[in-house]
């Protein structure tokens, strides 16, 4: 099959583009011919993928408002008609630009166009495009697509709310390397070779803004009656420095570790021994899977799919979105039982390997593709 990928920030360190350089991957491993159409931030220099028979297209879009916009539909546009039998399907990621210009052109050329879903509520795609003048034109144009993937079941009825037709919507998640993301056999040689020895470890990673709430762990994070404990921290964002100089306030910035933006963040998830992610919207996140199928117990917020993913009490426990000491009693419940901590960690590993690996998550992809995939 010819895939056609459509994903505004391939380069990107983020949920979405994580998983849409995974999926290109994973794609191309089962056979399929696969072209990227992308951006790139510098007029004359274009960023390296190594995937062998991977054809990336970048076209340079300038970061000025609407103006930007304009030129990525041109460029989109003329690549999709002058290179209509390079591909026999469009994926395109995030319901906003990319699916809007994927769609109508896409329908022009009579290909088939799928779309995903990438996030619901008050951070999610569909507020996103509401702040946008005409923001009814892009719903209907949406509606159009052969297929909108969702993460959640959450972000299913949000788009049935907006009249999406239902027989439309197909609940996919999103999916981890399993084979990259496991557990560590050498946990306590590891977490020396970092320099920790008996702290019980609590880790968060994504970005430091508002949707996130990590406000709300750190706060939960000073009322722990636990003594050896460490937070770590990872990511950037534009409240990393009002989360630093809260840490200061509340005399814990000893034990709580502001370590970046990491590319590689399995080897701090084998050194943990607790997942937190306190955000206050989400979609699926690609981390919280990364860090069960690291047979992590978790702390997540009731919001998005992690009420698919997380059954409380079972592999970990779902805690109203910015309520600290649900969060406390969570973390305490957890660190200060062992056996509990092996046991979710067991459930969880044995969860992700089951439903959510990419070699599960592409058949559904393909499976679906060549359902719809017919001559019109």
């Amino acid at each position: 099959m010819k895939i056609l990928v459509i994903i505004r920030d391939f380069f990107s360190i983020g949920g979405a583009e994580n998983f849409a350089r995974d999926f290109v991957r994973f794609l191309k491993l089962k056979g399929n011919d696969v072209i990227v159409l992308t951006t790139r931030k510098n007029f004359f220099k274009k960023n390296k993928y190594v995937l062998k028979d991977v054809k990336i297209v970048q076209f340079f879009v300038p970061k000025i408002r609407f103006l930007g916009t304009i030129i990525y539909y041109i460029d989109v546009s003329f690549y999709l008609i002058f290179h209509y039998k390079e591909f026999d399907v469009i994926q395109s990621f995030f319901l906003k630009h990319s699916s809007f210009i994927s769609i109508l052109i896409g329908k022009l050329l009579r290909k088939r166009v799928f779309c995903r879903d990438e996030c619901s509520g008050k951070f999610g795609d569909i507020e996103a495009i509401k702040k946008l003048p005409f923001y009814k034109i892009f719903l209907n144009v949406f509606k159009k697509a052969d297929g909108i993937i969702v993460l959640s079941n959450e972000m299913k009825r949000e788009l049935e709310s907006y009249n999406f037709k239902k027989e439309k919507l197909f609940l996919i998640p999103n999916a981890v390397d399993v084979n990259k993301f496991k557990p560590s056999e050498q946990k306590e040689i590891l977490k020396t070779k970092f320099g920790y020895k008996g702290e019980k470890i609590i880790i968060y990673a994504g970005r430091l803004t508002e949707q996130k709430g990590v406000e709300y762990l750190i706060r939960s994070f000073r009322e722990l009656e636990i003594k050896e404990k460490l937070l770590i921290i990872l990511g950037e964002g534009d409240l990393k420095n009002k989360l630093e100089k809260l840490t200061l306030e509340l005399r814990i910035s000893d034990s709580v570790l502001f370590l970046g933006k990491k590319e590689n963040i399995i080897p701090y998830l084998q050194i943990s021994d607790l997942f937190v992610l306190p955000s206050l919207g989400e979609g699926l996140p690609i981390v919280l899977l990364e860090a069960m199928a690291c047979g992590l117990p978790v702390v997540v917020s009731k919001v998005g799919g992690n009420i698919d993913i997380v059954e409380d009490g079972i592999n970990g426990y779902l805690i109203e979105p910015g309520n600290i000491y649900q969060i406390k009693n969570a973390i305490e419940d957890l660190l200060k039982n062992e056996e509990k901590i092996k046991k979710i960690g067991e459930i969880n590993r044995k969860k992700i390997e089951r439903d959510y690996s990419f070699e599960v998550i592409i058949e559904r992809y393909l499976k679906l593709y060549n359902k719809i995939l017919k001559p019109v």
